[in-house]
């Protein structure tokens, strides 16, 4: 019977100095510049760079997008967390969400329902994709620093993936309608196929647009209007 690790063997390698990289676009956030000056104080050194998928890349296979619990419950409404992290993944296989804050906020002040928190978070777990909690963002930034000088025992270059560049014309399509609110690559690929074209897409009824499976009232509501509202 092999003996089971020490809790020493979870503790970072001191010998190499880890690296981090985050997005440019969480570094400008209040909390990410925080999380930023952070790691810099727990000797990792941070480099900011655009990245394609996740907040933070903190290893060759492993990327990190950060969410409030407030961001959580507000990706929930269209389903963009889902495709944002399904996508990171698919990049990064063993990539994960974490989860800062207290997530008893969301019953106090948002009118969602804890089945809807509850599946979402059942939703992520089921597919493989683990969730970390963080107190705040010192929480997180001490996570991120552990993360990361584990996973760099040994010194390999973090390679950063980008997505593909738009090739074909059936992923403009794509993209185009996955403009639409509440509308990711799934629903809109879905679209696409009962109408057969961006155009017909667009001219669709309210009625219409709820016999594409996904689409309830609420969603077809807010794409006929947003279609149909004047610009000012």
């Amino acid at each position: 019977m092999s003996e089971q690790p020490s809790i020493l063997s979870f503790l970072p390698n001191k010998e190499h100095k880890a690296t981090i990289y985050i997005d440019t676009r969480e570094a400008s956030t209040k909390n990410g510049k925080r999380i930023t000056d952070l790691l810099s104080d727990l000797d990792v050194e941070v480099r900011k760079q655009k990245l394609d998928f996740g907040d933070y890349l903190v290893g060759n296979e492993v990327a990190m997008e950060r969410k409030t619990v407030m961001d959580f419950a507000s990706t929930l409404a269209n389903r963009f967390l889902f495709d944002q992290v399904f996508q990171m993944r698919e990049a990064y296989p063993k990539s994960l969400v974490i989860i800062e804050g207290y997530m008893g906020l969301l019953r106090k002040f948002r009118k969602i329902k804890p089945e809807a928190i509850n599946g979402a978070l059942f939703a992520l777990a089921n597919t493989g994709i683990p969730l970390v909690p963080t107190i705040d963002y010192k929480d997180t930034a001490l996570f991120l620093s552990t993360a990361a000088k584990q996973l760099q025992k040994e010194k390999h270059p973090l390679k950063i993936r980008q997505k593909q560049k738009v090739k074909d014309i059936s992923t403009q399509q794509i993209f185009i309608v996955a403009g639409l609110p509440h509308i990711g690559p799934s629903l809109a690929e879905a679209m696409l196929k009962r109408f057969k074209s961006v155009r017909q897409v667009f001219n669709a009824s309210e009625s219409e647009l709820k016999k594409v499976d996904g689409i309830g009232r609420k969603i077809a509501e807010n794409i006929t209007s947003i279609l149909n509202v004047e610009f000012k």
